[in-house]
């Protein structure tokens, strides 16, 4: 019998273990790793096997842990092929052997598509995971690729994460984050949410003589050394391996005493939160460098912009027609819309366009495949809205998926297939008729001379043919003032400029003279197009006024030809973080030199507006990178003045700005490229973009509003007989979403640029109920409702999504 002193010895040695285990740095320093995995279908997985391999390593290396990062879609097909083998990583993952730690649906970049698109992803990844590993829970977000944006607080917070990892130590050619701080931050985004955070450490260098990893990447003797002499207690290093890699546990011979650990485990049982700093997470904290202007990540870019616009304008059409009906949509075709899109979404097909794919041969035919398909699912639902049996020649009807009411010129084409500008009104979120007007949409009118006029009500626009059609001058007639600069002569406005290797210097579209079209010209619209040449090849400019509208419309087709080249002429070397595809001063640019002296510039990033830092925008070498990302607009201002101007653009892309080179949009690159690809011209190059002159700062000014009407266009509907006017929903917040949740509809709702007071938000229907959830569905407040009326507080870059049940709809 074992007395009872021994006893009490053996149970005290037994809690020391499990002390020193828990707690080993008071027993001498333990450097900590995560190891794991990246891929899947669509990305780099073998179906065949690697799910097994996966599970045999586990078990061969009990005190291993990994993190997973593999695309959802991928259990579909690993259920299928190794039911065995699906059936034994069910039971990984239920242990605490590993967790997965991007739930993502397609592993998107996330700085570089619309925040709903974000929310999306993550609700689509979590739900097609929990079909496959039922009573999954998810805690940490952690990526291989640099897949972050400054509201990731608010968005995982909101999906019930409490921590984030801001490492991608391997896998940097992409970009990074900034080095900032110590073992732990208390990340704060723009709305004020927060969220315990591993950063790139401020010590964490990139690794010499590599442009794609940090030295956190292995735990080397560099990292671990300068993180004691950072005074950082618990260093933790980083590898997810790519998926089909038969590497077993990464490290080799690891520096000093190391141990493999979850994520989650290393915030929960290592790190101490109590005394992490807070840190105010800003976009330009995030460091991404992809082949901006290059024509098929343009392509790509312009493709994923009209898919996200239209799906949303989709859904809220369908919701308008359940409201009146009940009629529900199909939700299967919205899944399938929402499936094709967030694909397209997918980072590789970002960062390795022209890559070969088991879908259409390559990156970029399988984005152009899966957005068409997005795009036809998101019409048919749009089309049965505003379609109708009853032909009435007459009237038509607008539709205003934003909102706030709107008052604007649109165009359409008439019975003769004719383009027209309409006058409508359009109440916040619904629909008006007009009668159809009995006016010509325009004229065709050469312009004869050295320059030429286009003005309405709010501008007067002089283009200097003489120059290519550069704008000489640009009056904003509620102020007086004009936007074109006059004193410096190296840049012009409008002006397109880039340097061309095959000529061995700068060119410009001011070398060869213009020439210029009246296409369109009445009380409602004017709209001039010129035709120019930048290095001898012709392009094509449409701009448009229209009545009303602070917005001025630029439409530009370039028509290129095979084996032209632009950009800086630099050699691109095996390792060398020299590159010639970073500085955008040496691509083609359409160029902004304005009249004020800029001392601010803002730009929008997912659910957020950025303040930038930065001095200036260039860079020419991966361990430089800033963030140069223009993802809906980049807005310049003088403070003294109280005079800003804000650039537009339909495609995620580049801009350019500093002390001695004006706000630019980048129109172009061609030549070398990431991992020594070409990135050639192989046909036609069109954008657009816009830009709104304005006075007081950008919110203020309503530059988020006037973002999202460019965003959402006004729907025409022909020949529906006369109705009422009918508004669904009235709010000073931005609508971003109203999808179909079962028989309610979930309205998101987005405080773009106003305080945190609290504001009535209107419905105009028949509410049973209304309820705050989180983007899990949880409810997180019950709302009262007056007469349709409801009261809600959401801070500056909140949202918050509100549930709404209907009274007596027919199902």
């Amino acid at each position: 019998m074992i007395n009872s002193h021994y006893y009490c010895m053996m149970t005290r040695c037994i809690l020391l273990l499990c002390f020193v285990n828990l707690q080993p740095h008071l027993f001498g320093q333990v450097n900590y790793f995560v190891d794991g995995f990246h891929g899947g279908v669509y990305g780099h997985y073998p179906l065949n096997w690697y799910t097994q391999y996966i599970v045999d390593e586990c078990k061969k290396n009990p005190k291993w842990r990994i993190g997973l990062e593999i695309e959802p879609e991928t259990w579909d097909t690993v259920e299928t092929l190794t039911p065995k083998a699906y059936k034994a990583f069910q039971r990984l993952i239920a242990s605490p052997q590993a967790e997965i730690t991007n739930p993502t649906y397609a592993q998107p970049y996330l700085y570089n598509i619309s925040g709903e698109s974000i929310i999306r992803q993550f609700q689509y990844g979590i739900r097609k995971l929990r079909h496959h590993f039922p009573g999954i829970t998810f805690h940490t977000y952690s990526s291989e690729e640099p897949c972050f944006t400054s509201q990731l607080p608010q968005i995982l917070r909101q999906l019930g994460f409490s921590y984030l990892v801001l490492k991608n130590p391997n896998t940097c050619w992409g970009g990074y984050t900034k080095a900032m701080g110590g073992q732990l931050l208390d990340l704060e985004g723009p709305d004020g949410s927060s969220i315990y955070t591993v950063p790139r450490y401020a010590c964490e260098a990139l690794q010499p003589g590599s442009v794609w990893q940090t030295t956190a990447w292995v735990n080397s003797r560099e990292f671990l050394s300068a993180c004691e002499k950072a005074g950082i207690l618990y260093p933790v290093g980083m590898c997810y391996q790519d998926a089909g890699w038969k590497n077993g546990p990464w490290l080799k011979k690891p520096q000093r005493q190391t141990q493999y650990i979850r994520w989650t485990d290393y915030f929960r049982h290592v790190a101490d939160t109590a005394i992490a700093p807070r840190h105010a997470f800003s976009q330009e904290d995030v460091c991404p460098a992809l082949m901006w202007g290059s024509q098929v990540l343009q392509r790509i870019a312009r493709e994923v912009r009209h898919s996200e616009n239209l799906i949303i304008q989709a859904e809220k059409v369908a919701a308008m027609r359940f409201i009146d009906s009940g009629q529900l949509p199909r939700q299967t075709d919205f899944d399938e819309a929402w499936r094709c899109l967030m694909l397209a979404q997918h980072h590789d097909s970002w960062i390795v366009p022209y890559n070969n794919f088991k879908i259409k041969g390559s990156w970029a035919n399988a984005i152009k495949y899966w957005t068409g398909r997005s795009d036809s699912l998101s019409m048919v639902q749009i089309e049965r809205t505003l379609s109708c049996n009853e032909q009435n020649s007459h009237f038509l009807t607008i539709y205003n998926t934003t909102g706030h009411a709107r008052h604007e010129v649109v165009f359409t084409v008439d019975g003769n297939g004719n383009e027209i500008a309409l006058e409508a009104k359009a109440p916040a979120y619904g629909y008006a008729t007009l009668e159809y007007p009995h006016t010509a949409g325009g004229c065709s009118q050469r312009i004869k001379g050295l320059s030429a006029i286009l003005e309405n009500d709010a501008y007067k626009m002089v283009f200097d043919l003489s120059a290519g059609g550069v704008v000489s001058s640009f009056v904003d007639k509620q102020t007086g003032r004009d936007l074109v600069g006059k004193g410096d002569t190296a840049f012009h406005f409008n002006e397109l400029k880039g340097y061309f290797p095959l000529r061995q210097r700068f060119c410009t579209s001011m070398e060869e003279p213009a020439q210029a079209r009246l296409t369109m010209n009445n009380d409602l619209a004017k709209r001039i197009e010129i035709s120019g040449k930048v290095a001898g090849v012709p392009f094509v400019q449409t701009v448009t006024l229209k009545k009303g509208s602070p917005i001025v419309d630029f439409k530009l087709k370039i028509l290129w030809h095979r084996g032209i080249r632009i950009g800086e002429d630099v050699a691109y070397k095996d390792n060398s973080r020299r590159t010639c595809f970073y500085d955008t001063r040496y691509m083609l640019n359409v160029l902004f030199p304005s009249s004020f002296k800029p001392d601010v510039i803002y730009k929008d990033a997912p659910l957020d507006v950025c303040k930038s830092r930065l001095k200036n925008t260039f860079f020419n070498s991966w361990d430089s990178i800033k963030n140069n990302v223009m993802l809906h607009w980049v807005d310049i201002r003088n403070q003294k003045d109280d005079y800003g101007l804000t650039l537009l653009s339909d495609h995620t892309t580049s801009y350019s700005f500093g002390q001695h080179h004006p706000l630019a949009l980048t129109v172009q690159y061609a030549g070398p490229g990431l991992w020594w690809r070409d990135y050639p011209l192989d046909g036609p190059s069109e954008i657009c973009y816009a830009l709104v002159p304005h006075r007081d700062n950008w919110d203020k000014a309503g530059i988020q509003r006037l973002a999202a009407d460019w965003q959402e266009p006004l729907l025409v509907s022909h020949g529906k007989a006369a109705q009422p006017a009918q508004s669904y929903f009235q709010s000073r917040y931005r609508l971003l979403s109203v999808a179909q949740d079962g028989s309610a509809l979930n309205f998101r709702l987005f405080n773009a640029d106003g305080d945190d007071a609290q504001e009535t938000v209107h419905f105009n229907f028949g509410v049973r109920n209304a309820e705050v959830v989180d983007l899990n569905g949880n409810i997180l407040q019950p709302l009262e409702v007056n007469d349709g009326d409801i009261k809600i507080r959401i801070p500056q870059f909140g949202f918050r999504t509100i549930r709404v049940t209907l009274k007596n709809v027919n199902h």
